[in-house]
């Protein structure tokens, strides 16, 4: 059975003239409300967003997260082991909340 090429009854992506023209209404409305999203909107859809990052936190970061961690490994292992429960404490209170807010910042994300 051959499909028909005119919209109708049978075809449910079929819009109606008086829908067409609402769509066209809300497109220049929209257009002239915000230009910036309406621009993006209409890119190709693969160029939208960046595709999401499997690491959430920039490069620069991440080098200052390691040499953080790194210094509280050579700190750790100077200490006497009565001192861990401190070095423990420091990275808990300074660390934690950083590396929290890094995760969360707005690092090129929309």
């Amino acid at each position: 059975m051959t499909a028909s090429s005119t919209p109708g009854h049978d075809d449910p992506d079929a819009l109606s003239e008086w829908e067409r023209r609402t769509l066209a209404g809300i497109e220049r409305d929209l257009a002239a409300s915000d230009p910036r999203l309406d621009q993006r909107l209409s890119r190709p859809w693969r160029y939208r967003s960046a595709p999401p990052r499997w690491w959430p936190l920039s490069v620069p970061t991440t080098g200052l997260l390691l040499v953080g961690l790194l210094v509280l490994v050579v700190v750790g292992s100077l200490l006497p082991a009565s001192w861990w429960a401190v070095v423990g404490l420091v990275t808990t209170l300074v660390v934690v909340p950083w590396l929290l807010l890094a995760v969360t910042e707005k690092n090129g994300w929309d």
